[in-house]
């Protein structure tokens, strides 16, 4: 028994330090609150637990590549973006596979100098609009209200409006919106319009990986969703610390914030998860009706050639 002993504590000293899997993953912006279950799920070890190593990385500000651009050249593996962005870039030939879906309620606003009191009100509007994408459902709004607006390209911040030099801004309740009000000290319920208030409530963030990753790396890419959500689930009950792990992150990166900002989007991350027909954040799949509806007015705006089918993208 003696002699098989060293051998025992050798094999369990194997098995203990076998390489784990590693996976490269990046989410769609700059480091902030709005991916704080990740960098939660970093810290707290869930990752590791599912036998992950997990490099989480972020480009800067000033980039206009997109994360999408990222996995379609194979330089992460994995990826958060929306499900709008992921359905045009499977139009251009990049099979993007949804694995999970966080966003459940749609955030994207738009915050005018002037009421808005019906969608004409922004006829003819200067508009601040990201250059990197993500506003793709505003494209919607325009279409379905027959709009004609000015897009006036920006980076990030909220100058181009505070300034003057546009009439109204595309933003999130989560981001902009926030960096608005602690700028102004609030803007007029009436000055602002919910897309998600006029049939256009699509989710938004969710974790994408390539059709051909996926098939081959099922099981890794289990692990990670088990372990992201126990980080989203983990931040829900612990905000204080779940900001402060996400602050490293920010603070590593050097990006320009602050603490309330940052605590401000957490709570509205968190709120943007509860999905409204159960009152709970269960991280539930994209619902086959909203999948299909956008798919409709895609195809009816020429953006999309042919119809996406829901297994195809959904998992």
């Amino acid at each position: 028994m003696r002699r098989l002993l060293p051998a025992l504590l050798l094999i369990v000293s194997c098995l203990s330090s076998r390489a784990q899997d590693v996976l490269y993953f990046m989410p769609q912006w700059t480091p902030q609150t709005q991916f704080a279950g990740y960098y939660v799920a970093l810290e707290k070890g869930f990752y590791a637990e599912e036998g992950l190593q997990v490099v989480i990385d972020h480009f800067g500000g000033s980039s206009t590549e997109s994360v999408i651009d990222k996995l379609a050249h194979r330089k992460v593996d994995i990826i958060t973006t929306q499900l709008v962005s992921a359905l045009l870039a499977r139009e251009k030939g990049i099979k993007l596979v949804n694995v999970l879906q966080t966003s459940q309620v749609n955030g994207l606003m738009c915050a005018a100098h002037f009421p808005i009191e019906s969608p004409q009100s922004l006829e003819g509007a200067k508009i601040g609009r990201w250059k990197v994408g993500f506003g793709e459902v505003c494209d919607l709004f325009c279409y379905k209200n027959g709009l004609e607006v000015q897009w006036i390209p920006y980076i990030q911040g909220i100058n181009l409006f505070v300034s003057g030099a546009v009439d109204a801004l595309l933003c999130y309740s989560f981001s902009e919106y926030l960096q608005l009000v602690l700028a102004t000290g609030g803007i007029p319920e009436e000055n602002v319009i919910r897309f998600r208030d006029f049939g256009l409530d699509f989710p938004e963030d969710g974790l994408y990986v390539t059709e051909s990753y996926y098939k081959k790396n099922k099981d890794v890419i289990d692990r990670f969703v088990r372990a992201s959500r126990k980080g989203w689930e983990y931040a829900r009950g612990h905000r204080k610390e779940a900001l402060d792990i996400s602050m490293k992150m920010i603070v590593s990166y050097n990006v320009a914030t602050n603490l309330t900002l940052q605590r401000m989007m957490l709570d509205e991350m968190l709120r943007l998860q509860v999905n409204p027909e159960t009152g709970v954040a269960d991280f539930a799949p994209v619902k086959r009706p909203v999948f299909d509806a956008l798919n409709t007015m895609l195809r009816e705006m020429g953006y999309l050639k042919k119809e996406i089918k829901y297994e195809e993208m959904i998992r």
